[in-house]
């Protein structure tokens, strides 16, 4: 039969110290997440330049061939996708970052339940999403290096 008691044995509490280094990190938090914010605007500013370099690399180059056209154009467009996706990855740790910063600051400042735990919760989310993106990370260069493996076994010498 299954018991109807709390799911913890005591009521945690914050004391000064806690309080302290929370209103810190959420500190850091907010700085570290404007922070990334700036730098995927200047990302995906600087993916649409670097796009533009390469597609007019070809009247750069002092041998002139049509393939060379097409060729940087094509890695032009590449290098632009790449970097938005890049810029898109980034966007949502700094926003569960920035989310817990607010929101831990907001809870302390009034000491409310419901604030602190909607902080706790976006700093969950930025944990969680972190370690999915790492361990796809991972996965990725997995494959790739096993793909290299086996590549070298059949590619002549």
């Amino acid at each position: 039969m299954a018991e109807t008691t709390p799911n913890h044995l005591f009521e945690l509490s914050l004391d000064r110290e806690s309080i302290d280094n929370l209103t810190e990190t959420a500190r850091w938090g907010k700085f570290l997440a404007i922070l990334g914010f700036i730098t995927i605007g200047l990302l995906v500013i600087f993916s649409f330049f670097i796009g533009a370099i390469f597609a007019n690399l070809s009247a750069l180059s002092p041998y002139p061939s049509t393939d060379t056209g097409a060729a940087s154009g094509t890695l032009g467009v590449f290098l632009t996708v790449i970097y938005l996706i890049f810029a898109v990855i980034y966007f949502f740790p700094c926003l569960y970052l920035f989310r817990y910063s607010v929101r831990m600051k907001a809870a302390l400042n009034t000491n409310d339940q419901t604030k602190l735990n909607q902080s706790l919760k976006s700093q969950k989310m930025l944990y969680r999403y972190v370690g999915i993106v790492t361990i796809i990370a991972i996965s990725l260069e997995l494959i790739f290096l096993l793909i290299g493996g086996v590549a070298k076994l059949f590619l002549p010498h």
